[in-house]
């Protein structure tokens, strides 16, 4: 598999999970028990049906649940999270960051201080950033501000 660019994230147990983009998809693995010397899985598809996976990130939600994060190779930005608190539970349906100013070239994500995730999106036009309302974690994000970016 020749990957392009991947991510980890942390389940609510404590495992890391492994999320990786090639030309054949998304693909994803994790740490088979708590243990840190456990095993991983084998590679398996992670359902994503909008294109190559260009640029993945990914960030706790406030309850721990992971959220993950992935621009498309038609330059928009998709996202999906664990539905419970359960490491075991299914993932929600990829859904669309809508109102992106621009296309979408690579994401970035951080937890804030109290605990909500900022991302910041670098588009053809520039950087933008949108974060969590608040501390629930099935919060509304904000509308997108501009985010300064490197010097060209």
């Amino acid at each position: 598999m020749s990957v392009r660019s991947m991510t980890s994230a942390r389940l609510t147990d404590g495992r890391p999970q492994l999320f990786a983009g090639s030309n054949h998809g998304l693909f994803s693995r994790w740490k088979v028990s708590e243990h840190p010397d456990a095993g991983w899985t084998g590679w398996e598809q992670f359902g994503f049906d909008h294109g190559r996976v260009m640029s993945p990130a990914a960030a706790p939600l406030t309850d721990d649940r992971p959220q993950i994060f992935a621009v498309a190779e038609g330059g928009e930005l998709w996202s999906t999270w664990k539905v419970t608190t359960d490491p075991s539970a299914a993932w929600a349906g990829w859904s669309k960051f809508n109102g992106l100013p621009g296309s979408a070239r690579s994401v970035g994500v951080a937890t804030l201080t109290d605990g909500r995730p900022q991302i910041v999106v670098g588009t053809d036009s520039g950087s933008v950033s949108a974060w969590k309302v608040n501390t629930h974690p099935d919060a509304a994000w904000t509308d997108w501000s501009s985010f300064d970016g490197p010097p060209a």
